[in-house]
């Protein structure tokens, strides 16, 4: 497939989003309170990976079936400049994480844009597209630690946080949201 054409299919993607339809305003407040609390809990509320990687997962994911198009933005980027802000997750090894800043940002995308692929437009079974997901960007995510600890640039540490951690805190987020994401499509009145 031609550049032009993974533009066009990207942004068909970009603009999908799940059966509920509120005013401008409603929608922005929307994503404007996902992209704080995924910005804000690692900086105030936990230092387990499991519960930050749940609940900043569980705003991507919601962000894809309720957002579209540029407001999309915060969520890939907001989560992980949260962690670095605070330092919490690594501590001495935060310094690291701003290689890994790229990787993160393309492994939320990653999530955001199979759950609307799989589950907004090829109208799979909405845990399909929370698995698919998961697995693709705990894949990407394993191997691009991979490449930068076998390059010497980041700790070993890295390989178990962005390994099949990534996968349990991604599907987890999918678990989640999955019986919210039911009970706003039966009252979305």
């Amino acid at each position: 497939m031609e550049f032009t054409g993974i533009c066009k299919n990207l942004t068909s993607l970009v603009n999908l989003r799940a059966g509920i339809h509120q005013s401008r305003t409603k929608d922005l407040l929307e994503i404007g309170s996902y992209s704080m609390i995924a910005f804000l809990t690692p900086l105030f509320l936990f230092q387990s990976q499991f519960l930050l990687g749940a609940i900043v997962n569980s705003m991507l994911i919601t962000g894809a079936l309720y957002a579209k198009g540029k407001n999309l933005l915060p969520l890939i980027f907001l989560p992980s400049l949260g962690v670095l802000t605070a330092g919490i997750l690594f501590g001495s090894l935060t310094i690291y994480l701003l290689l890994m800043l790229p990787f993160i940002w393309i492994g939320n995308a990653i999530l955001i844009f199979s759950v609307k692929k799989f589950y907004l437009k090829d109208k799979k079974h909405y845990l399909v597209g929370a698995v698919y997901g998961s697995i693709l960007k705990a894949i990407f995510l394993a191997a691009s630690a991979s490449a930068l600890y076998s390059l010497g640039f980041v700790p070993v540490a890295f390989l178990a946080a962005f390994g099949v951690m990534q996968f349990i805190t991604a599907f987890s987020a999918g678990l989640i949201i999955f019986p919210i994401n039911r009970w706003r499509l039966r009252n979305k009145k």
